[in-house]
């Protein structure tokens, strides 16, 4: 599964993204083949347990939209000018008013997981979930606005890579979790081609960041995708 976008035109030391993806490739392949993933992989459309594991995933990763709101504020905050500052205030009201609410809207719309509204907003944040948003809020708020945005490079990256994967290899494609994620998250190739540009593109802003810095902010985002998928392996009996 190493659909993930190259440019081979460019020089390496550039195309920060796929560097760090080829020098991590052990925490990397955790992340895109973990247990869950796995685990959507083979199981029936009928499967409860992993269908209510689904679901609860989709809870706290609605919770991680919200968080994002706060995220993208402080990377705006940190624009080096007015035409940096007009794109991140744009993706900040896009986190506000689409992705944020579309992660709700699948949670509880009755075509989709036709969770109550009640229930979202009652259940309980998961321990991977505040410490992802806690690291997303601190890396925001103690790096430059182009380093920032690699708290958010393995979710971007990843979460096309395992839809393309469980697309083409799910066992039953009558399944929620692979109309509803799969489906959908496959689309998403042009993001993870303009993740990848946008650190190219503005490589006098993250060069002079100690390889190791970006390397432990990458491996750190990677272990917090790992540790909120985990958590759809144990949603809270009701």
């Amino acid at each position: 599964m190493s659909d993930y976008p190259t440019q081979a035109n460019h020089r390496l030391n550039e195309d920060l993204v796929n560097r760090l993806i080829r020098d991590n490739q052990d925490l990397w392949n955790q992340l895109l083949f973990n247990t869950f993933v796995e685990e959507m992989l083979v199981a029936p459309a009928d499967n409860k347990r992993v269908l209510e594991g689904f679901k609860w995933y989709m809870i706290q990763d609605f919770f991680y939209c919200v968080q994002l709101i706060a995220y993208n504020a402080d990377r705006a905050a940190k624009a080096p000018d007015p035409t940096t500052y007009e794109k991140l205030t744009k993706t900040l009201n896009n986190t506000l008013t689409q992705w944020a609410p579309s992660a709700l809207k699948t949670c509880t719309d009755a075509d989709k997981l036709n969770i109550p509204d009640a229930v979202v907003f009652a259940a309980k944040r998961e321990e991977a979930t505040e410490k992802y948003t806690k690291f997303i809020s601190d890396t925001a708020e103690d790096e430059n606005w182009v380093v920032s945005l690699l708290a958010q490079v393995p979710g971007i990256q990843s979460y096309y890579a395992i839809a393309r994967y469980l697309k083409e290899n799910a066992v039953d494609k009558d399944s929620t979790w692979y109309k509803l994620w799969a489906v959908e998250n496959a689309k998403h190739y042009k993001s993870t081609v303009e993740q990848i540009n946008f650190f190219k593109a503005n490589y006098e802003s993250w060069k002079d960041t100690p390889y190791e810095k970006l390397t432990k902010i990458f491996r750190t985002a990677c272990q917090c995708e790992i540790d909120l998928w985990a958590v759809a392996l144990n949603r809270p009996v009701e």
